[in-house]
């Protein structure tokens, strides 16, 4: 990211070195702008410029609301907001490859996510082989354009079916080159620890979606639920983990939801080491 290359530059030039990454300042945090869809469909670069001045360092995309991708992207270079991934709608997907990853990258992305998969596409096993399959040829398609693919879970992957739970298949099945997106909140609603799931595939999460949980099994902002995000996070950073991407699917107030998870998310204490570049 952003500071962390820039750190590493001086580094490389100074006599005394310098610490790693994870002894820095400041943790790099992100919005999946998903949580303030209704505003993008308004005015997206007018939304954009709004995530910038709340404090959070990247977006991640959830469809371009009919602005060029390119002019998206130009709007974060100018505002200094990297772009952790682009979701690419599933139809888009199955039926033109090609265009979702171009999509993505004319975003500034250097991933494209599948988000979202609708009931009727994994109805038995035999659909999700076949998106596995599909995925794993999609990957190829990716890695040509130097872009990569990713999963994003929720609940769903993780009910039962035919004494398989679809979320062993994917992990399983796809390539490794393809990472996996944790949602905190989906995979605790499934009943999975999202700490121990993050610990079990250090080698595949790639991003976090950052949302918290209530005791009645609502979302809530960060810090007002019941999750051990600060844990999260830290076992996150420590695996290697770099995009952690706030989201609030259903905040009554977007705007303030993201605000009061990001001071959330600034109280957690920063990692410390006592590594060093030479």
């Amino acid at each position: 990211m952003r500071s962390v290359w820039f750190i590493a530059s001086i580094c490389l030039l100074s006599l005394s070195g310098c610490t790693t990454p994870d002894t820095m300042s400041k943790r790099e945090l992100g919005v999946q702008l998903y949580t303030v869809r209704v505003d993008m469909a308004r005015d997206p670069v007018a939304t954009l410029r709004r995530v910038a001045a709340l404090g959070y360092d990247e977006v991640e995309f959830a469809g371009t609301f009919g602005k060029p991708p390119a002019a998206l992207c130009e709007e974060t270079k100018i505002l200094g907001l990297d772009v952790a991934a682009a979701h690419a709608d599933w139809q888009m997907l199955r039926d033109d490859p090609a265009a979702a990853i171009a999509e993505a990258k004319a975003l500034c992305a250097d991933t494209v996510m599948l988000a979202w998969l609708p009931p009727e596409e994994r109805q038995t096993l035999a659909q999700w082989r076949g998106w596995i399959a599909r995925l794993n040829r999609i990957a190829d398609l990716a890695a040509a354009q130097d872009m990569r693919l990713a999963y994003h879970a929720h609940d769903f992957e993780f009910a039962s079916m035919e004494g398989v739970r679809p979320v062993d298949l994917l992990i399983t099945g796809l390539d490794p080159r393809i990472g996996f997106e944790m949602d905190t909140y989906w995979i605790a609603k499934a009943g999975v620890d999202p700490l121990t799931f993050l610990r079990d595939h250090a080698d595949r999460i790639t991003h976090l979606h950052l949302k918290d949980m209530t005791a009645d099994g609502d979302m809530a902002d960060i810090g007002a639920g019941t999750l051990d995000i600060a844990a999260i996070v830290l076992q996150a950073e420590r695996q290697g983990v770099r995009h952690f991407l706030v989201e609030r699917d259903d905040a009554p107030d977007p705007w303030a939801s993201l605000a009061a998870s990001l001071d959330s998310l600034r109280a957690i204490p920063l990692q410390r080491s006592e590594r060093s570049l030479r």
